[in-house]
């Protein structure tokens, strides 16, 4: 009797501690499905310890693609801040080179400038050449007085 009890207790004290263990492993026991692109987009392997996805592996699974995230929008982020930077430099240097442009096409060709005085006194020429004002004789009028 003695080792009956003896033997009960110990199938006891192992049934105690398997059901610790499968209390303390749950979360890799308990199954879970897992969409295949969720594996993808962690850039991780799907499952861990079992052959078939379980809550552990949801849980680590939403660890890695929330970081991965994180390091894309990081990643992003920064090409953003580095594209807005050169945008700002370029687009200061290309207004600092206009300023000195625009001061010599208003030389050039304002109306007072040396192509728009030129072309003012070239049009006051040809005016003068081509268009008779009343009282003006013409070449021959003077010539038969």
């Amino acid at each position: 009797m003695k080792i009956l009890k003896t033997l009960s207790a110990i199938l006891c004290l192992i049934a105690f501690a398997v059901l610790m263990g499968a209390c303390a492993m749950q979360d890799y026991l308990v199954p879970c499905f897992i969409d295949g692109r969720v594996g993808e987009f962690a850039e991780s392997e799907m499952t861990s310890i079992m052959p078939y996805t379980t809550l552990a592996d949801a849980d680590r699974l939403d660890r890695e693609m929330e970081r991965t995230q994180a390091e894309w929008t990081m990643y992003f982020t920064q090409m953003l801040e580095e594209r807005n930077l050169k945008h700002q430099f370029l687009a200061q240097g290309l207004q600092l080179n206009k300023i000195p442009a625009e001061a010599l096409r208003e030389t050039l060709f304002a109306p007072t400038g040396v192509f728009g005085a030129l072309t003012g006194l070239l049009g006051l020429g040809a005016g003068a050449m081509f268009i008779k004002r009343p009282g003006d004789l013409r070449k021959e009028d003077v010539e038969e007085v």
